[in-house]
């Protein structure tokens, strides 16, 4: 019998498994520490029982931002445990961002996991009249007006030594079609809007794909360091704990790699961008080797590159493996722990040749599919139906069909109940019963769904970061001295832009003169006029979040994309138009 609520879910987990080593993180004292399942149970209870005692009631928001840590998913159950709903914020995010969303959730408590992030939003916090409404993990130094987690917990007990049927009554109250959560994603406009998600939304997700892998307790571990208020972790989380399998907080991103070899995970989570960074690695090394040895490492690589399951290898091809292992790939695996079965990439675009390469290292890593609004999991690649290139074929009881226009539409009780507050912008994802996920994309004779490009004005980078181009340009055009603007970044490390001048406004300018140059082309190649732009973007830089900052640029003195030819195409037309135009300078920002 399928659950109703993620407690339910979570103890059919425990009930068919157990473990005695399920959260595992770093103490103070730098070693391993474990909850085991029994323990993480009656945690949840307790922090339930004190969130309770609060005056926290079913259907109530309340807002968390913390990293990766037992806490963040103790009370994330807890929570849901009695009804309420939790609004994740990213620890990453621009001061902007959190404003809005605490103002447009309304939220009846924050959870912060430390002082350091209590500070960086303190202000906030009084905007929206939360001073006196934080719960924090860490009190040292001391938080004003906050309540320790441990404070809730003993609040909890005393409250259910006058009403011990407290718990059962809270928990009884809670449906699958209640809200779940509410997580904010981008908009077109950059603006955040809140998706809606309940328990059946999660839990038929969490079903869907723990039947599509062989994940057992006692046998697996997994290795957690992307963050929890991103809904890919969180779910894939809550399969982990559907299985009980051991799982691993990260100390940090700098402790990865330390991590990795000490947890030695047989599963694990990631964006595309760790993968480039462990490519970037390998071409380093390469780099250093003597001049003959570094002209086979690189022909290793490239060979690698080529791989397809798909296809039977040749003898040649089973050699060069072969070598490829004893002097590029042993190194490699061992660099991850040595015993990763599974790495599922998701948040961004894979690069065919980069599965390819670790396919071929030994380490398995398929690509999935999905948005915030579907719970996330769309589609996903397996380990016996790996087509790369392709995101994988539906998961089971999520429909997938493609629109006239090549748009890619989703029906399934995955999808979302709508955009919080937003009766307008749901109509328009929902019409006709299906969910518009803004990408195009085709599906093959075998059912693998690809990617073919964005119909929304939205871009992701290679570590799964939203970034609306729309409204960076809108920020560069705010000035004078820039006519018009175009950001590209889809698929990459970070923000690039195409920059066309007002040439006429610089020229008015004392400081930057303009004698001498035989054109406006050489005028905007000047050292002055270069870093006076720098500058320029480097103050913008100060409106946006650290994965929206502009890193390189580029000064276009031709203003013909923005001429009377283009006005009657579309946003999307006007933009893959000049990208084509400038496709020479737009890959010269990432060689």
């Amino acid at each position: 019998m399928n659950p109703n609520t993620m407690l339910e879910l979570f103890e059919q987990g425990v009930n068919l498994y157990s473990n005695p080593k399920l959260l595992n993180y770093k103490g103070i004292d730098k070693q391993w520490h474990s909850l085991s399942s029994e323990e993480t149970l009656e945690r949840i209870r307790k922090i339930a029982l004190g969130f309770s005692s609060l005056g926290i009631q079913k259907g109530d928001r309340v807002c968390i931002l913390s990293e990766g840590r037992p806490e963040w998913n103790l009370c994330d159950l807890a929570l849901l445990t009695i009804g309420g709903i939790l609004v994740p914020l990213h620890t990453t995010q621009p001061p902007y961002q959190i404003e809005f969303i605490l103002a447009d959730s309304d939220p009846e408590y924050i959870i912060i996991s430390n002082r350091s992030l209590f500070d960086r939003i303190s202000s906030l916090l009084e905007k929206a009249g939360l001073q006196e409404k934080v719960i924090v993990f860490e009190n040292l130094p001391p938080i004003p007006h906050s309540k320790t987690l441990d404070e809730v917990e003993e609040a909890g007990m005393k409250k259910e030594k006058r009403n011990p049927d407290l718990y059962q009554e809270l928990r009884s109250r809670v449906k699958a079609e209640d809200l779940a959560t509410i997580i904010y994603t981008y908009s077109d406009s950059g603006a955040p809007r809140g998706v809606m998600l309940t328990h059946k939304n999660l839990i038929s997700n969490v079903l869907s794909c723990s039947r599509q892998f062989s994940i057992k307790s006692g046998e697996d571990a997994a290795l957690s360091y992307l963050p929890l208020s991103h809904v890919f972790e969180r779910t894939i989380f809550f399969v982990y704990l559907y299985h009980q399998i051991e799982i691993y907080y990260v100390e940090s991103l700098e402790k990865l790699l330390q991590n990795l070899k000490e947890v030695k995970p047989t599963l694990m989570t990631t964006v595309p961008r760790l993968l480039e960074k462990t490519e970037e690695g390998i071409l380093k090394k390469a780099q250093k080797l003597p001049f003959l040895g570094k002209i086979f490492a690189e022909k290793l690589l490239s060979a690698a590159k080529q791989y397809d399951p798909e296809k039977p290898s040749t003898f040649k091809q089973k050699l060069t493996r072969s070598f490829s292992n004893l002097i590029l790939f042993q190194k490699l695996r061992r660099s991850f722990g040595g015993r990763l079965k599974v790495m599922i990439s998701g948040g961004a675009k894979l690069k065919p040749e980069l599965a390819r390469l670790f396919l071929a290292a030994g380490i398995l890593v398929l690509q999935g599919y999905g948005l915030t609004e579907t719970s996330p999991v769309i589609a996903v690649n397996l380990p016996q139906k790996n087509r790369i290139g392709s995101v994988g074929a539906p998961i089971p009881e999520v429909l997938v069909k493609i629109a006239e226009d090549q748009e890619i539409l989703v029906q399934g009780p995955n999808v979302m109940k709508g955009y919080f507050k937003n009766e307008e912008g749901t109509k328009k994802a929902l019409e006709g019963g299906w969910f518009h996920t803004g990408d195009t994309g085709h599906l093959d004779s075998d059912g693998f769904l690809f990617i073919t490009g964005r119909k929304k004005n939205l871009m992701k980078n290679s570590g799964g970061k939203y970034i609306a181009p729309l409204m960076i340009e809108k920020i560069l055009k705010s000035s004078e001295y820039i006519s018009g603007a175009l950001t590209v970044g889809e698929g990459r490390k970070f923000v690039s832009a195409l920059i066309f001048p007002n040439i006429q406004a610089l020229k008015k300018l004392p400081e930057l003169n303009h004698s001498n140059a035989e054109n406006d082309a050489d005028f905007l190649q000047r050292p002055e006029i270069q870093n006076f732009y720098d500058q320029l973007i480097q103050k913008m830089n100060h409106q946006l979040s650290k994965w929206e900052a502009i890193k390189k640029f580029y000064l276009i003195p031709d203003p013909a994309p923005f001429n009377s030819e283009m006005e009657n195409l579309s946003i999307h037309s006007k933009r893959k138009q000049i990208e084509e135009k400038y496709r020479s300078v737009i890959e010269s920002f990432y060689e």
